[in-house]
Parts: structure tokens; C-alpha cells; sequence
């Protein structure tokens, strides 16, 4: 395969899932692994991608807004969410942290009449405004907790030591977790050290941990793990992640994997 040949071929799995893995290219392309990585080279001298750990990633994926994120792959998001709503019953308490997913969850939930009594705990201010009432009164179907600590903006969040401190007074039943990326050894990882921090004390203190992750994420390379595979009770992803070549391997590391259609 020529050079020009395989850097398309890198550039076309970028679009279509925003990751791509040296070795995986090296096994597809039957080129040596070195061969790759000079490509990669290449292409982030010239702008294109950005190397990680284990592949590389597109330039915009690294600068994006939260705004941005929120709304790129929204169909697919919307899928997920919907399809992740079949494992909420009345009466739960939740954690979730300010993904952009998760924001799309936290819609879907307010948007569905068949749940109640939840309690939801969360770092995330837009996932605590979607389950309140918009004329400020407290919701007669769901009670929120704002965890305290650092205030971030993009998205809206608290971190650090006390959040994390707050998440180990309480006790869930679920956690619903977006991540940057979910390998089938790793398991799920954020792209941020306080992001992992604050995701991995959620895990740990929930009876069960929901990842929610489009095909972009899928076979990502992990960064910051803050939840390995074996930990994670379900993954909830969206039917283009079958075309990723991480899909099988993932379904066969994992307990549970569920695809939106």
C-alpha cells in the first residue's frame, strides 16, 4: 500500500470514528508499525491529527467547546439516551458526571413520564437544571444534589478533592458515565486526570456503572481509566460502533454491551 493510500485510509477513519489505533492499522494495512507511526508524524507536522498514546485523534476533537461536543453526533446521543433509559427504574439514585453525553441523558429522563422518585447526584450544573422544575419550585419527581467543589466552566462542572470527598458520603444505585474512550483492556477512560478522579469515585461507590459512548469512542485510547473493563456493567453505544475494528474485541471484554438502533 502506498504511502498516499494509507494516509487517506487514516484520514477516513478519523471522520468516521474519531480514534484510530497504530497497531489496528498496522494489522489492516499489513505495513510494520513503525511505517504508521511515521505517518502519523507526517500528518500532525502537517496539521491533520494529533498523536495519543497507542494512534491519534482529530485536531477538532482536542479544541472542541462543550457546546460543540453537545451537539456533534446529537441523533446518535438521543439513541443511546433513549435506549439507556430502559435500566432506570422509579426509586433509583443515580450518579452522573457532566459528559456530554450524560447531559443528553439527564433530557431524555426529564422528558419521560414512566420515572419517578429518582435522586440524581451530580458535578454536572446542566444535568441538575434539566431535572428541575423550570419555574424554580422543587420537582415533585426528582430530587437533586449538587455535589460542591471547584466550579469549571465548559461544561459547567465541579471537581476536584471536596467533589470527589462528597461523592463518598453517598451510596448509588447507578452510575451513568460518558467517557473519552472505552478499550477492551483499559476500559473507560477521561481525557482530564480530575475528570477520572471524579468518574472513578462515581464507579466505585454505585452498586452497577452505565457507560454511555457513541462509535467515536469506541476503541479510543485510553487516557486517565477510570473504569476497567471488567468493572463495567453495561455499555449503552450506537449501531455505527459496529463498523469499529475495537467492536468485537469490547463486546468480548465486557459484560454487557448494548446497541441503540
Amino acid at each position: 500500500m502506498w504511502q498516499e493510500e494509507r494516509q487517506q485510509k487514516i484520514r477516513d477513519l478519523l471522520t468516521a470514528f474519531g480514534q484510530v489505533s497504530t497497531d489496528r492499522m498496522s494489522q489492516s494495512f499489513g505495513v510494520a508499525r513503525e511505517t504508521i507511526r511515521r505517518d502519523l508524524v507526517e500528518m500532525e507536522q502537517a496539521g491533520e491529527l494529533r498523536r495519543v498514546r497507542g494512534g491519534a485523534v482529530p485536531i477538532s476533537r482536542e479544541i472542541s467547546s462543550f457546546q460543540v461536543r453537545h451537539t456533534e453526533r446529537l441523533q446518535e446521543k438521543r439513541a443511546i439516551a433513549a435506549t439507556a433509559l430502559q435500566f432506570l427504574r422509579s426509586g433509583m439514585t443515580l450518579f452522573m458526571d457532566a459528559g456530554s453525553t450524560t447531559t443528553v441523558m439527564s433530557e431524555a429522563i426529564a422528558g419521560t413520564n414512566g420515572l419517578s422518585d429518582l435522586t440524581l447526584i451530580t458535578n454536572s450544573f446542566d444535568a441538575a437544571r434539566n431535572l428541575t422544575e423550570p419555574t424554580g419550585e422543587p420537582s415533585k419527581r426528582f430530587r437533586v444534589i449538587m455535589l460542591g467543589g471547584e466550579f469549571k466552566q465548559d461544561p459547567n462542572e465541579t471537581i476536584g478533592p471536596v467533589a470527589v470527598n462528597e461523592i463518598h458520603r453517598y451510596r448509588a444505585d447507578l452510575a451513568i458515565l460518558s467517557p473519552w474512550g472505552v478499550d477492551a483492556v483499559k476500559g473507560a477512560s477521561d481525557s482530564f486526570l480530575y475528570g477520572a478522579e471524579l468518574a472513578r469515585a462515581m464507579a466505585q461507590n454505585a452498586e452497577q456503572t452505565m457507560i454511555l459512548a457513541d462509535h467515536s469512542k469506541i476503541g479510543a485510547p485510553a487516557r486517565s481509566v477510570f473504569c476497567p473493563a471488567p468493572e463495567i456493567g453495561i455499555l449503552v453505544t450506537d449501531a455505527a460502533a459496529r463498523a469499529n475494528p475495537s467492536f468485537d474485541a469490547i463486546v468480548a471484554a465486557l459484560r454487557k454491551v448494548v446497541v441503540a438502533e
